[in-house]
């Protein structure tokens, strides 16, 4: 069942640089705005209510100086969606489940042409098919869950060649947020450092 206008709202999830000052949002779709919201996993409809969030309350509202990172799935990528979005304000978030071929690196070529920044979401292994994403992205978001301390590291040295920040998702103690640090993390995001909040869109 669709979310009607009136339950449908944007998430933002603060991203926050080293020195914990904030310096973007994670903008999502969220269907309530009591107890636990329930995110989609329908890419389409992220980009639908950051549309018509931008166009309600403006940009000022969602954003203020802020980056804005928006999912999106191998469907979303492709679709004319992407041109009503402001692309020298948006980081497009490759999800995981995102199958890699040579159509979606081409893809995300002609975005980045455009001004877009690429993300690529809930990284926990390294793997040579994402090589040329990895060489044109400019944040990769690593999924500490997935990773102890040793997988963590020799993960974070595999990446080091790229020019893409690093960004420590679901941070959820100091502790793992100054083991991100030391390993020279520059971006961070998670519980520890501040809950997403609601916008009604």
């Amino acid at each position: 069942m669709k979310a009607s206008k009136n339950n449908v709202y944007l998430g933002r999830q603060p991203i926050f640089d080293r020195r914990q000052n904030l310096v973007a949002y994670e903008l999502l779709y969220r269907s309530g705005a009591v107890g636990e919201a329930r995110v989609t996993d329908d890419a389409a409809a992220t980009a639908e209510v950051i549309r018509r969030s931008f166009k309600r309350i403006g940009l000022a509202t969602v954003l203020g100086k802020a980056d804005g990172f928006i999912n999106l799935d191998a469907e979303m990528l492709f679709s004319k969606q992407i041109d009503r979005l402001p692309g020298d304000r948006m980081v497009l978030e490759l999800l995981e489940t995102v199958a890699i071929n040579d159509d979606i690196i081409e893809r995300c070529r002609q975005l980045k042409r455009r001004g877009f920044r690429l993300a690529l979401d809930d990284v926990s292994f390294y793997s040579d098919s994402y090589a040329p994403l990895f060489e044109m992205a400019d944040v990769i978001k690593i999924d500490l869950p997935l990773l102890d301390e040793v997988r963590l590291a020799a993960l974070v040295g595999q990446l080091k060649p790229y020019a893409g920040k690093l960004l420590a998702e679901k941070v959820e103690t100091r502790e793992r947020f100054e083991e991100c640090r030391a390993l020279g993390f520059q971006l961070f995001q998670g519980f520890f450092l501040s809950r997403p909040m609601l916008l009604p869109a």
